[in-house]
């Protein structure tokens, strides 16, 4: 009989075995990496193009690419290809990145032949309509400038402004007349960008052979153009700078206060300063949380998070706080960041964010999607699937000491881009 009285031993998770993909080829090579993870008949089917909008020539161009492919093919409409896809209970979905534009099908597997010929329409024979262009403009005009008068928008849009120099790839500055795309733009942008011979296909669920020979039915004889796209400089340092943008009558203010790391995520000290942004703002418990949320009630939430790209890494701590709290927020995430480069970092606490960091991980990758997402991220990235083990067990291993040496080296206060967008 098991005592319930007695709480069982804890110990440190090291290590975890994810499922390899199985890995196979289409008739004209193009690799797909299978996940067969799951009983229920459901399937993810995502198609990866190595280009983003770091590849656009001007703002907008990749994301509407994106969107528009499917509002229109040689062979359907919009509403066509929108009812059918409802009609057969099945998604598709796109995400565009500065590296990466993904496109993807979920699908019940019994519906996956007839899900997967609208997906390979969409995907190989867009015609992007004029009039869909046309209407599709004038939404996300109307979206743009309606949350244009949003402090944290305003906030945003200028961090991300002022992260890159304006010649680098990554940079982006949107205005009214970035709405002005015409389709032919689209459509060389889709030629030259995207091409399907240099894509890779990533497949998870419920996934038999019968998938995978539809995948090679639709997508196996395309023929190969060997159109790679330019690698993209590394970005590794911002120019320090703080910024005010006064916004007359804002009742908050939206605070982000970041800078681009010398490092990226194969980096020894990548690792590391993961946990440090854990600590810092990387949970609920975490520091800023408990000092300006919890202590000093200036806002709903505050964190902090690294967003890591092919050609860069960028620390960023994000805020909105009542306009009289403005100052006194800064002068707070300031005292946390000096308090993690003069004073070792407790034990219990060091402890605690690191068994957050493993629990997180564990709950992030149950499920086949969530598998075939870890190792699609690491896949993208040149880097092992072994990572993963690597990642685990440098987490318990970090102490308290390096964490404060990560700060004192990549957190100085000095070297920090910080945007205000509010009350002063």
């Amino acid at each position: 009989m098991i005592d319930r009285l007695i709480i069982p031993p804890l110990s440190p998770i090291n290590s975890v075995r994810l499922s390899l993909p199985n890995i196979t080829k289409l008739d004209n090579g193009i690799p797909v990496f299978a996940f067969d993870l799951s009983d229920q008949e459901l399937v993810k089917i995502e198609v990866v193009f190595k280009s983003g909008t770091g590849h656009q020539s001007a703002g907008l161009i990749a994301d509407s690419t994106a969107n528009l492919m499917k509002h229109g093919t040689t062979s359907k409409t919009a509403l066509e290809i929108a009812n059918k896809i409802d009609y057969l209970g099945s998604f598709l979905d796109y995400s565009v990145g500065k590296d990466f534009t993904s496109f993807s099908l979920y699908s019940l597997t019994k519906y996956v032949q007839e899900s997967l010929a609208i997906f390979a329409d969409v995907l190989l024979n867009p015609t992007f309509p004029e009039d869909e262009l046309v209407i599709q403009q004038r939404n996300e005009l109307q979206k743009f400038q309606v949350n244009s008068d949003k402090v944290s928008v305003i906030c945003r849009r200028s961090f991300g402004e002022k992260l890159y120099d304006s010649s680098h790839s990554y940079y982006s500055s949107i205005t009214d007349e970035s709405f002005n795309l015409k389709a032919k733009s689209l459509k060389d942008y889709y030629n030259s960008k995207l091409p399907f011979s240099e894509s890779e296909i990533f497949v998870s669920g419920y996934v038999k052979e019968d998938v995978i020979k539809a995948l090679n039915d639709n997508f196996g004889q395309i023929k190969a153009t060997n159109q790679s796209q330019a690698k993209i400089e590394l970005a590794t340092s911002s120019l320090p700078n703080s910024i005010m943008l006064e916004k007359e009558g804002a009742i908050q203010s939206a605070i982000r206060i970041g800078k681009l790391l010398p490092f990226d995520r194969a980096s020894e000290e990548y690792i590391p300063f993961t946990l440090l942004n854990t600590v810092l703002g990387g949970y609920f418990s975490s520091r800023l949380m408990n000092n300006i949320r919890e202590d000093k009630g200036y806002t709903y939430g505050i964190g902090s998070g690294l967003i890591a790209n092919l050609a860069s890494t960028t620390f960023l701590i994000s805020t909105e706080v009542n306009g009289d709290a403005t100052k006194a927020t800064i002068d707070e995430i300031h005292k946390e960041i000096q308090l993690l480069q003069n004073d070792l970092i407790d034990e219990s606490e060091l402890n605690r964010v690191k068994q957050y960091i493993v629990g997180s991980f564990l709950r992030n990758s149950d499920g086949p999607f969530d598998i075939c997402e870890r190792f699609k991220s690491t896949h993208l990235f040149g880097m092992d699937y072994e990572y993963y083990q690597k990642y685990l067990s440098e987490i318990q291993a970090v102490t308290a000491e390096e964490l404060q040496s990560v700060a004192i080296q990549h957190l100085q206060i000095d070297d920090m881009l910080e945007v205000i967008a509010g009350k002063k």
